[in-house]
């Protein structure tokens, strides 16, 4: 009998196994290569309607944030979506343990497969928490570059350190530019903009979450800026909702606070401990660090955009 798959496809096949249970055990050894790009399992020109949309900068960020958020919709019937403004893959400390390397041995093949594995971490957490993987959005721009994009004056696209990419790229999952148009977007202020309004205008969202923009980690902030931005040049009216996820909170006391339940909590918990998957020791700490009693919410509002 004929073998159904080539070595690659078996190879593939085996590595998505792996992690599609949220649990790789800490000692495994180190995928020899990364997925290859594919379309999520459902077509994203369907463009369903959501209540809630999540932004997040990181993978692991959507559930610190809005675990409860997004277990609650779901309770409610009511669709959830999440967006990843990147996907994890300037971690250099993640990068050694993946590759297996001194830090100042790392290529860019190594954060590349980093970001493979972090959107896997994505997807499988979502599916824990109900999310379909058609629902998860990777947008494909570089961890720990967003604040210098959105600083630059678009005159060139910037280049990401790491990976050396200066165009949104997935490994696990394509990035959303080029499942919905066909090629991948620059590294610019407009692109990510740009991804942002449209994917706000098609899926029209009632609540949109992202993290604070007194967030101490560059990303998270500009991610708020980016967010805003796009849901003004959306014309997006509905509450923009921002959590903290490094630093402190607002002085003023939150405006939405979700105290869980223990099954939520438990649920938050597990999802976060499949983000910790294939890291260790770096990030051995994440559930127990982040699955705390409330998820808090800081309200935002967006100005409508000058007419043109």
């Amino acid at each position: 009998m004929k073998p159904l798959f080539n070595t690659a496809r078996r190879f593939a096949a085996l590595f998505l196994l792996t992690f599609a249970s949220g649990m790789v055990a800490d000692d495994a050894p180190s995928p020899a290569g990364v997925v290859p790009q594919g379309n999520p399992p459902l077509d994203p020109a369907r463009r369903v309607s959501l209540e809630v949309l999540v932004f997040a900068p990181h993978p692991d960020d959507e559930v610190i944030g809005c675990a409860a958020v997004i277990l609650r919709a779901h309770e409610r019937q009511q669709r959830a979506g999440v967006v990843l403004l990147t996907s994890g893959d300037g971690y250099p400390a993640i990068a050694a343990v993946v590759a297996r390397k001194e830090r100042d041995a790392l290529a860019p093949d190594d954060f590349i497969r980093v970001g493979a594995l972090r959107q896997q971490h994505s997807l499988n957490a979502m599916t824990r928490l109900g999310v379909s993987p058609d629902l998860v959005m990777f947008l494909g721009y570089p961890d720990s570059g967003l604040e210098a994009i959105y600083r630059q004056d678009d005159s060139a696209p910037l280049t990401q350190k790491f990976t050396k990419k200066s165009e949104t790229y997935g490994v696990t999952q394509r990035d959303y530019h080029s499942i919905v148009h066909g090629r991948p977007a620059p590294y610019l202020k407009a692109s990510v903009i740009g991804d942002i309004a449209e994917i706000i205008r098609d899926r029209q969202p009632k609540e949109i979450y992202v993290t604070h923009e007194l967030d101490t980690h560059a990303d998270h902030r500009t991610a708020f800026w980016f967010v805003r931005d796009g849901a003004r040049a959306a014309n997006y009216t509905g509450p923009i909702l921002t959590y903290v996820v490094h630093g402190q909170p607002p002085a003023g006391p939150p405006d939405r606070r979700l105290v869980l339940t223990k099954a939520e909590m438990d649920a938050k918990r597990a999802a976060l401990e499949v983000h910790q998957a294939g890291t260790s020791p770096i990030h051995d700490q994440l559930a127990a660090e982040y699955t705390k009693p409330e998820e808090q919410f800081w309200i935002s509002r967006v100005e409508a955009a000058a007419p043109k």
